[in-house]
């Protein structure tokens, strides 16, 4: 069940992650990603609407009755409980209900975390934004999350009581359980891993360099690799001391956490998937193994690959950016797009006549890049470099 289309799931040398001598895939995904299939590609492909979880998690059991089915696999984190309510329902092997809330629902996942002693930000379950009061009178700021959301939609950094009564009476929006919680100050980053039985085996410390709770128009989320030190000591460490929580999981995980001010790490929340952005890219070049890769294998019943971790790269740092368009309007073309031996990767979603609408979360942008560098530094010039050398028409109205 795919986000994708289905050449994302290719090794570099061009062949396929599931090789049709070895594999009958039923390929489920978007319409237009069913139509780009070539003959061969798939033993058979159903067309659904993979941005709508609840109704496709209805109608899961009698879109795949009588196909016999040995093995589901999804890396797109709001299918990851249909999926394992599909494979208990049908007897199949793989991780079940119970342990994908650990790396799935935020609330199971801090309690699971914090039991065993890693340090989480104070929660609780909110019914409605005023059940966050007495957090917010405690630690003079909070964050209001959707359980079960991902791409940082719909999520409200609350700073006072004046924002916290205009979020009630506008309202969380739609039916989803909210959580609410301590917000840390501090930097944020992210720890993405291929892990094998709770150890990982290969790591990329990220630094955010932006807020991602809002995605405002002309603007970007940019994010690198650490450079040597006591921080990246310190969130390997964490990061072990994380995934050591989570013994029977083997794939790709990708942890958000905050250094506080006082320079202690902090658990924000961990998904049992590949980081999205440039984050694919990036691991691939450095540690040489494909995180979409390392995670689908598992769930087929396969080891996680092993990475060769290219120690000898003149360029070992790496760092990506998602950028937002600069107006609202039609989109009519991109007028200029960079090029560079160490742009690793730069994605352009719109396609000409696309309607420009407000971004609601992380992965509505114009354009995603992933870079090389020397050092941060250098992948922090050549990230404004791409940015300023990108140009696009778009007629406003």
């Amino acid at each position: 069940m795919s986000q994708f289309a289905y050449d994302a799931y290719r090794h570099d040398d061009g062949s396929p992650f599931f090789h049709p001598d070895e594999f009958d895939v039923t390929f489920l995904a978007r319409p237009r990603d069913v139509a780009r299939l070539t003959p061969g590609q798939v033993g058979r492909a159903i067309p659904v609407d993979i941005d709508d979880p609840v109704g496709l998690d209805r109608a899961l059991p009698e879109l795949v009755h009588g196909l016999g089915l040995d093995r589901v696999v999804t890396t797109r984190e709001v299918l990851m409980l249909p999926v394992a309510r599909l494979r208990e329902a049908l007897g199949i092997e793989g991780t079940g209900v119970e342990r994908t809330r650990v790396l799935r629902d935020k609330l199971v996942m801090k309690r699971h975390f914090s039991d065993r002693g890693v340090r989480v930000p104070e929660f609780r379950e909110i019914a409605e934004p005023v059940d966050a009061a007495e957090l917010l009178d405690k630690f003079g700021a909070v964050v209001l999350k959707p359980v079960l959301g991902a791409g940082s939609e719909g999520v409200h950094v609350v700073r006072d009581h004046d924002e916290l009564m205009s979020l009630q009476r506008r309202g969380l929006g739609g039916s989803e359980r909210y959580e609410a919680e301590e917000f840390i100050s501090g930097r944020q980053f992210h720890l993405d891993s291929v892990v094998r039985n709770g150890v990982p085996t290969s790591v990329s410390v990220s630094v955010y360099l932006d807020s991602h709770e809002a995605f405002p128009l002309g603007g970007q989320i940019r994010s690198h690799t650490l450079d040597d030190g006591p921080d990246l000591d310190l969130l390997l460490e964490f990061n072990r001391a994380v995934l050591g929580c989570a013994t029977w999981f083997s794939g790709s995980t990708h942890l958000e956490a905050f250094l506080d001010d006082e320079g202690r790490p902090v658990f924000c929340e961990v998904a049992g998937r590949p980081g999205g952005a440039g984050v694919e890219t990036a691991f691939r070049y450095r540690h040489g193994v494909s995180p979409l890769f390392a995670s689908v294998m598992p769930q087929v019943g396969r080891d996680v690959p092993d990475g060769d971790d290219r120690a000898g790269l003149d360029e070992p740092a790496t760092g990506w950016s998602m950028m937002y368009p600069p107006v609202l309007g039609r989109f009519q073309g991109y007028a200029a797009l960079p090029r560079a031996d160490w742009l690793l990767q730069l994605t352009t979603p719109y396609r000409e006549g696309d309607l420009v609408g407000p971004p609601s979360q992380s992965s509505d942008a114009m354009a995603i890049a992933a870079v090389s560098g020397r050092d941060a530094g250098e992948v922090v010039r050549r990230l404004a470099e791409v940015k300023a050398g990108i140009a696009v028409s778009i007629t406003q109205g």
